[in-house]
Parts: structure tokens; sequence; C-alpha cells
């Protein structure tokens, strides 16, 4: 839902100090600005929008995979129980009584999402579809995870769609307390839905109920998490505000989920320890981990400066061989062999169309490690990666690399 141009002048000048922030890679002191500011924030809205938008914590506790049992995701994007549903699941946290004592999963890590107004282009935000107060195992949900729980004999739907509909917070708490004694209790419980085609103001009142009847039974719920169905986003898209630990078990993973995370997306996010609240009428509190990361292995952004075929002679290939002169960039030159094959590919993308290239496909690797020879071999006591031009030959036999450097690059 794209906002609305006349949100108050306030909320724009929100957005505009979280673009200014954004546009580097910003202290964990900032970030840790930001997260206060969202906790604290109390509002009943976000101009014409809901409260989500603007105020609040979205929280996913998360566990790494283990490779050791042929497990293989990154933890910000959607599971397959997710991609099958097409949403995933998070917990809300806000400073007026809407609190638990964990983020649940068992776990004491992971992320805290952006709400939609501290996102910024080109990262595209993700919608809350719907709202439980209390966690509802919406994996076992139909309907996007906000509908009817298979657990259950009765039929659950959004709150606006039960008969009669549940439109108030004192309505949902009536309608939860019928089954106190219960052991499904929380699976039978109904969600306030969020999704278009909603009026804005119906939105408004969806997430206002939410949060009052979350108040509502706080003190009685504080072991229990409250529950939200947010939007997949793509992968790697997920507009992560900051990850997260609650205590040091989870600061390994921390640590190693920034990491992938900056590989994979190319954006720093710091790491803060959220110390939930210890009862239902206190608060949490943040602080910033600080965390000294290894350094990011810096690759070439072009290996490759020029690259023509010419015929040469040749005293075995004969006089007209076409050759592919090859003049490495400063930075391809300078490369270790954890960037052969990007140096390669390069090359490979570039002619693999061409014909004296696939004319002598039959060589397989044979360019390849005429290419590698000459980051390895010394001519004259000179490296062969300083010459101007690197002369590759198709039409070369495929060789291993010691005879290949024994040849001078130049393998029959």
């Amino acid at each position: 839902m794209k906002k609305r141009l006349n949100r108050i002048a306030p909320l724009l000048m929100f957005a505009l100090l979280v673009q200014a922030t954004w546009a580097h890679a910003e202290s964990c002191e900032e970030t840790l600005k930001k997260v206060e500011t969202l906790y604290n924030k109390t509002v009943d809205s976000c101009g014409p929008d809901p409260a989500s938008d603007c105020s609040g914590l979205m929280i996913r506790g998360t566990h790494r995979a283990d490779p050791a049992k042929g497990q293989k995701w990154d933890v910000w994007n959607p599971s397959p129980t997710a991609i099958e549903k097409g949403t995933f699941a998070a917990s809300y946290m806000r400073a007026d009584g809407i609190s638990y004592e964990d983020p649940g999963m068992s776990t004491q890590n992971g992320y805290l999402i952006a709400p939609i107004d501290l996102v910024r282009d080109p990262e595209t935000p993700v919608h809350v579809y719907c709202a439980f107060p209390n966690d509802a195992w919406t994996d076992f949900r139909n309907d996007r995870g906000c509908g009817n729980n298979k657990n259950t004999t009765q039929t659950e739907a959004v709150c606006q769609a039960m008969a009669p509909p549940i439109l108030s917070p004192n309505a949902w708490v009536a309608h939860f307390t019928r089954f106190s004694n219960d052991k499904k209790q929380d699976q039978l419980q109904c969600g306030f839905n969020m999704r278009n085609p909603m009026s804005s103001k119906d939105r408004v009142d969806a997430f206002r109920n939410f949060m009052g009847a979350r108040k509502v039974i706080n003190s009685r719920e504080f072991q229990t998490q409250t529950e939200l169905r947010l939007g997949n986003p793509k992968d790697d898209e997920l507009p992560i505000l900051a990850f997260f630990v609650s205590d040091q078990r989870g600061l390994n993973d921390a640590m190693a989920n920034q990491r992938d995370y900056k590989a994979k997306t190319g954006k720093d996010r710091n790491i803060v320890k959220i110390d939930f609240p210890r009862t239902p009428t206190s608060k949490a509190t943040f602080s910033c981990v600080k965390t000294t990361q290894p350094p990011t292995q810096q690759f070439c952004d072009k290996y490759i400066e020029s690259s023509t075929w010419v015929q040469r002679p040749d005293p075995v290939l004969g006089p007209n061989t076409w050759s592919l002169s090859v003049v490495p960039t400063a930075c391809g030159r300078a490369i270790k062999d954890d960037q052969t094959d990007r140096m390669f590919a390069e090359l490979y993308n570039k002619h693999k169309n061409d014909e004296q290239w696939r004319q002598y496909s039959v060589n397989g690797g044979s360019l390849r490690r005429q290419m590698v020879c000459h980051l390895a071999a010394t001519f004259d006591d000179r490296p062969a990666r300083n010459k101007p031009e690197w002369n590759l030959e198709p039409a070369r036999p495929y060789v291993d690399q010691a005879t290949a450097v024994a040849k001078d690059c130049n393998p029959y």
C-alpha cells in the first residue's frame, strides 16, 4: 500500500531523517536510537495508517541452518512453510503494555524488521496481513496463516468475518476467555485482518483492536508472544532494522547472520541487545553490541581491461593461429587463487559465443589453464602476470598446471 502524500508533517520529517541516516553505514548508536524511538512511540495510528507502520518493534527469533544436518537457509529469507503460505510470522512489542519475557522460538537471537515508515527506496516494505494478540499457531492456519486452524474442531476466521464479527478489544477478549479451560485456547482465537481490500480506517481500527486486546490479557499471557503474519519479501530483500541478541548464548549466531547478510546484500546492520521485560508492567531495555567482524573479502570491479582476437604465427599450431590477446586490469593482475574463477567467468561471458572460442571447445579448460598459468609462472625471473598482454590460444590442449608452467604457459 502506497503512503498518502498528505501524511502529516512530523511523519514526513521522520522519514526524511531516516533516509539521511541510512545514506551511510550507520553506527550502532544510531540504530539504537531508532529502536528505542519505535519501542517508546505509543500512537494509535500513523496518520491515516496503522500504528504498525511507525511504532513498536516487529521481532522474529531465528535459528541458523546446521550444515551437518544437511540444512541450508538464510534466516532472513522465507522458510518452506512461509513460501507455502505466502506469509511469515513475527511478534510485536511496544512500551505501553504489549510485552513478553523472551523472543520465543527457544532462541536468543533474531532480527528486527523495519516498519513501513523506515523503509527507503530501493528496499521494499513488508505488510501486516493479520494480527493475533497471542501466539496463534499460525503455521497450522489457512488463509495465509490468518484463518482456520486445522488442529481445532471449530472453524476460525479472521475476527471481522466471525459470526458475529469481532470488532473491538472487549469482543475479542470475551471470545478468547470462552476457551480459558481449553488447552487449545490460543489456536481457537481469531486474528484481526489487515489486508486489502480494506480502507485505511479499517486497517487502523484492526491494529488498534489487536493492541487493545493484548493490553487486556498481557499480565496473564506475559509468557507468550503476540503474533503477526507478514507478507513474504523477495529473497535477500527483507528490510532488516537490526539483528538482536537476548543473552550471550545468541551472540555467535547473531554475528554469523550479520556477516552473511552483509555478504548477500551488501548492507551493514548492527546488533542490538534486547533485555526483555521481567514483569508484565516493566519495560524492555536496549543496548549496543560491539562486534569486530573479519575484514570483508574485496573483489575486483573488473578483471579484464580488454580482450581481442588476433591471428599470430605459431611454430606448431600454424601461421594463422587464433589468439585471444588479454590485457588484465591492475586489480586482475594482483588476484590470488580464490578469484581466478571470477576472472575467467568475465572472460567466458564476453567470448563464449565467439566462433574462435567455440571451435576448440573440445579442449575444455585449456584457456582457463593458460590464464591461471600467467598468474603463477615466472618468465626470465619476471612474473608472467606482469606481461603487458596475455596471449591465450584455444587450440592448445588442456594440461595440468605444472606442465603449463614448465611450458611457459604455451603447452602443446
